[in-house]
């Protein structure tokens, strides 16, 4: 074949457009090149051509192949002559839908005014719906890229269920297009488009314009009433507690999760609907513990960490099943390693500071276990620090119950902890952190130096894989100094430093093994296999970090329990005189709930453990 292009009159454009014809007649070949055809004039697309060609696909009924071949992808790698949006340019392509040049947006401002909406939508329109002939253009070509995705190319057009649903929107969009927004009917496909992101994303309700809101109730009452899964989930999670979209309503979340799990077998909503029974939301505050038991052994089976621990709790205390100290610390167990596992890899809004903070009560209250203060504050410290970073992450509202919880608890072991207990450093021996630095191949580097004070001071840094950004970090503990953290190395001072590296702090050497040799005395450092150097001392210190002072306000926080002898909670307290024993009233799940004040106490605000904005507060006396 020669390089001359095939020419294509205007006509022949708007019939290609409209699977009138194809470009299957001007195709030297089945391989189509961008350069093989040109075009006398320019054409725009338009809607009434999109529809016409999905009524003719489905009258010829090619296979998806041929519809790729011959119409789609030769009008896709031509689109500025056939003058489809840029956006629909897999380069240029942004995933967002825009307005028609050609239709100005005061179509759009009419029909918002005529809702009697006004304010912050951006640029006069609905997010991710389609309201304008190009929304309506856009948003079915690209869906149509999907075809080839979700169907073999040997599928006939009029076997696909997406085409006359791309019809039903357009007409829809004619039938619909002056009336205002929310009387507008709109397809279940452009419905769950439009719903899926808020829930998605707890930003995009908080920054939805009220019409917005509005249409996505409307949507999702709507998809909820089909059985959809989308809409059930939305729904389902926002009333778990309450957001913008809906209100806290317990009993139309344990609705939503029951259909949920009865639709997709999916073992996340059994451990919702664990939750909701367990602390009784739909029956004030009586628990369902046959129920919640049911639940959260799904959970559990299908490693739902949640799920997991909260039946350990249910053993624990004999709840619904035969009291086992034994199996609940086993399910606290395995829930903490998996959860200590995701934890370092990352995985912040995880929940671990549970998993550890229930470690730490089996050694705290003796859970088929001796009680040993020190190994639960060991784990106390690890709660609180996951929780720390889950709430800087996080801001899901049970976080803060639990960061307030973990604190008290770290307060209760401490106390119980002798007096001489706390630091100022503490001396090993062999320390550990050079092992624990080369664990699952990882590689690290020491460094020795004399500070001008005449201190010896030893550096070890664990090194990032090829491919990573920075290594995997560890979690230090060391109860004696009142510290957790995640680290990727470590500084100690040493006293009786004998070795056979330099030291300078701007040699580095590098280390992927070591060993104490017991004859020698000493750590012995290898890589690749080969000794690189020694080192040996008397003394390994790691000190305690600089105290911080207290700052901020000094407040009164209040612990009330909402069922005799059950959990407690704390709300921070304005009132004058409240006094242990006294009756208050407190917003609660259900509403605002008459308790008793179980203990009173203060804290500076650096000392809380989570912004004093998070806890709720007392409203009043009784």
């Amino acid at each position: 074949m020669d390089n001359q292009k095939t020419a294509i009159t205007l006509e022949q454009m708007k019939a290609l457009a409209r699977y009138e014809i194809t470009f299957e007649q001007f195709m030297a070949d089945e391989d189509l090149r961008d350069d093989e055809f040109s075009f006398e004039e320019n054409y725009r697309m338009t809607l009434e051509d999109l529809h016409a060609a999905f009524t003719n696909i489905l009258a010829k009924n090619p296979t998806l192949g041929d519809m790729d071949r011959f119409w789609y992808s030769p009008l896709r790698a031509n689109w500025e002559s056939f003058g489809l949006p840029v956006t629909c340019d897999e380069e240029d392509y942004d995933d967002e839908l825009i307005l028609d040049k050609a239709e100005p947006a005061a179509a759009v401002d009419t029909a918002l005014e005529n809702d009697g909406v006004s304010g912050d939508l951006p640029d006069g329109y609905v997010r991710y719906l389609p309201i304008t002939e190009e929304d309506v253009f856009l948003d079915i070509w690209d869906a149509l890229n999907d075809l080839w995705y979700d169907e073999d190319d040997d599928s006939f057009a009029a076997d696909i269920k997406q085409i006359p649903g791309f019809l039903k929107e357009i007409e829809l969009f004619w039938a619909n297009k002056d009336k205002p927004l929310l009387e507008r009917e709109f397809s279940d496909r452009q419905k769950q488009w439009f719903i899926s992101d808020f829930d998605e994303d707890d930003e995009w309700i908080e920054e939805a314009s009220d019409l917005e809101l509005q249409l996505c109730r409307k949507f999702t009452e709507e998809l909820c009433d089909k059985g959809d899964v989308t809409a059930l989930h939305l729904k389902g999670y926002a009333c778990y507690g309450g957001n913008r979209l809906y209100d806290c309503d317990w009993k139309a979340s344990r609705d939503c999760m029951i259909r949920l799990y009865d639709l997709t077998d999916d073992a996340r909503y059994a451990n919702t609907l664990g939750y909701i029974y367990y602390y009784g939301r739909c029956t004030d505050g009586v628990p369902e513990y046959e129920k919640a038991f049911q639940m959260f052994s799904i959970a559990a089976a299908n490693w739902y960490y949640e799920g997991m621990y909260k039946l350990a709790d249910m053993y624990r205390h004999g709840y619904a099943c035969k009291k086992s100290p034994r199996t609940a610390k086993c399910l606290y167990m395995m829930a903490y390693e998996d959860c200590y596992r995701r934890f370092l890899k990352g995985e912040e809004e995880g929940p671990f500071a549970d998993a550890a903070l229930r470690m730490g009560n089996v050694w705290m209250k003796g859970i088929d276990e001796e009680v040993d203060p020190e190994a639960a504050y060991r784990f106390y410290l690890q709660a609180d620090l996951a929780s720390r970073m889950r709430i800087k992450a996080s801001d899901f509202f049970g976080n803060t119950t639990v960061a307030i919880n973990i604190r008290k608890a770290l307060d209760e072991a401490k106390a119980a902890l002798p007096e001489d207990y706390s630091k100022e450093y503490v001396s090993v021996y062999i320390p550990s952190i050079f092992y624990n630095l080369v664990e699952d191949g990882y590689r690290a580097e020491l460094s020795l130096q004399v500070t001008e004070s005449g201190e010896t001071v030893v550096t070890a840094n664990r090194l990032p894989r090829p491919y990573q950004e920075t290594a995997e970090p560890l979690l230090m503990v060391i109860p004696e100094l009142d510290y957790c953290g995640l680290i990727t190395g470590m500084e100690m001072k040493v006293l009786g430093m004998r070795s056979s590296f330099a030291f300078d702090a701007q040699k580095k050497y590098r280390y992927d093994f070591c060993a104490w040799n017991q004859k020698e005395d000493r750590i012995e450092f290898y890589y690749d296999e080969k000794p690189v150097g020694w080192i040996a001392c008397t003394e390994y210190r790691m000190y305690r970090q600089e105290k911080e002072e207290p700052e901020g306000r000094l407040l009164t926080l209040v612990s009330v329990a909402f069922q005799h002898g059950g959990r407690t909670y704390d709300y921070l307290c304005e009132l004058p005189g409240v006094a242990v024993g006294d009756r208050v009233i407190v917003p609660g799940y259900n509403g605002d709930t008459e308790v008793e004040v179980q203990a009173v106490y203060q804290k500076y605000e650096s000392e809380l453990g989570v912004p004093v904005e998070r806890y709720k507060k007392v409203l009043r006396k009784a």
